[in-house]
């Protein structure tokens, strides 16, 4: 391989995983057991909340958590506030200027579009190749590396620190002329395999992470996958907070990956078997842990849609009470953005915003021309689940103040401008974008 950096050529070892065609894991006990377990802490996250807003909040909660905690661990400084004006920004129909919050709402694309997936796939769509290439796509959307998106790479790619050669890296994955191969036979395992739902999830990831198909994106993609299977598989109804305990110790996960990639022959069934044992450990505590959160989140929605339902009183069938029940999918709006997904008149929308207004259900703010609101209580909830930034699992090799000692007197927002290096000067919890110093 030739060097970009003007250091030669490098001689390298690259892994090539063996297909998954006619291959049937055997399990250890405890083995056994973490797919039991896993698949039983899956289930409970179902039960759903007593209303069906509580519902559409439940899942809203738990997919925001997902991409954020997602996008955390690939050194994305994502914020809760920045994803929320990000996707009002892209609703309005303007570009994102942001771009750690462009990748972030394009991670919660990404996972709705796997959600998608997953619903196609229960009611008998065949998956292809190119539903995974959407869905790797739809995380670059509206980013400066959108032209990379959906696309398989072709040149080679490594795994280590950042900037480092490829003679200090941790895997190399395979060669871009096997990826093709190795993609169409991932698409027919998760076609056609039927071992229990926690196992082939277990074993699409880990092998999806070892092709690495991509040249950006896959760790984000891969793990979205997982909810493709789990919901497939009617397993789950919408992405869980899986990325919580995977990013509280990267390095288990990490390690649990690398330990997948045994070298054996291919008929050698007991070495590949052996090999999963770790990662399907850390999977299992994984659904645990997410199962743990979704029973808290539910609480917590239950409490708040109670509130609301007794603070706002509005009639059955009014646009008001409609713009409630569409709370999930527009915590920062406006009256236009209501009328054109309500289809009212721009002047309904705005007699159902200040009736939740009323409510304080939603909150006004900026001008009386370009008057947005958002929804404080559904935002603040999020914030509390998923801290803003996640600092401890960035990975950036550039300074990064959040990696101090806390300051117990900055009460400002804590966020970082992936070009200035600065800190964004702007009180804490603050609405709209980011300004820096």
């Amino acid at each position: 391989m030739a060097s970009r950096t003007g250091y030669g050529r490098r001689a390298y070892h690259a892994y090539v995983p063996h297909t998954l065609a006619d291959w049937s894991p055997t399990l250890n006990a405890d083995s056994v057991n973490a797919v039991t377990a896993a698949e039983s802490a899956l289930a409970a996250t179902t039960d759903g909340a007593h209303t069906t807003l509580g519902d559409s909040l439940l899942d809203w909660m738990m997919a925001r958590d997902e991409s954020i905690r997602s996008s955390v661990m690939e050194g994305v400084e994502a914020t809760v506030s920045g994803l929320e004006w990000a996707r009002y920004i892209d609703q309005a129909g303007r570009p994102v200027s942001d771009e750690n919050d462009a990748l972030t709402l394009g991670a919660a694309k990404q996972i709705a579009a796997a959600v998608e997936l997953g619903h196609k796939i229960r009611a008998g769509h065949r998956a292809t190749l190119d539903d995974i290439l959407d869905i790797h796509g739809r995380l670059f959307e509206g980013t400066r590396d959108r032209a990379i998106g959906g696309l398989l790479r072709t040149e080679p790619i490594w795994i280590g620190p950042p900037g480092c050669l490829v003679d200090d890296a941790s895997f190399v994955p395979p060669p871009a002329e096997h990826i093709g191969e190795l993609m169409d036979d991932l698409v027919a395992y998760l076609n056609n395999s039927g071992h229990p739902t926690a196992l082939r999830a277990v074993v699409a990831h880990s092998q999806f992470e070892t092709i690495h198909p991509f040249d950006d994106g896959n760790g984000r993609t891969g793990r979205a996958l997982i909810h493709t299977v789990l919901i497939a598989a009617g397993l789950t109804r919408s992405a869980v907070p899986i990325t919580a305990a995977l990013s509280r110790d990267r390095h288990a996960y990490y390690d649990a990956l690398n330990a997948t990639r045994v070298v054996c022959a291919p008929d050698d069934s007991a070495a590949r078997s052996a090999a999963l044992h770790n990662w399907l450990s850390v999977f299992s505590h994984s659904c645990e842990e997410a199962n743990r959160q979704a029973a808290a989140l539910r609480t917590t929605v239950e409490r708040m849609v109670a509130r609301w339902r007794t603070t706002a009183h509005f009639r059955r069938g009014s646009t008001a009470a409609a713009l409630l029940d569409a709370l999930p999918s527009m915590p920062v709006l406006d009256a236009q953005m209501v009328a054109e997904r309500l289809h009212v008149s721009t002047r309904a929308a705005r007699a159902a915003l200040s009736s939740l207004d009323a409510a304080g259900i939603v909150t006004p703010t900026g001008g009386r021309r370009n008057r947005r609101f958002s929804t404080p209580d559904v935002v603040g909830m999020l914030r509390r689940t998923t801290p803003d930034g996640g600092a401890a699992a960035s990975t950036s090799s550039t300074v990064n103040t959040q990696l101090l000692p806390p300051n117990p007197w900055w009460t400002g927002c804590s966020h970082h401008g992936p070009r200035s290096e600065k800190r964004c000067r702007l009180p804490l919890g603050h609405r709209g974008q980011h300004r820096y110093s």
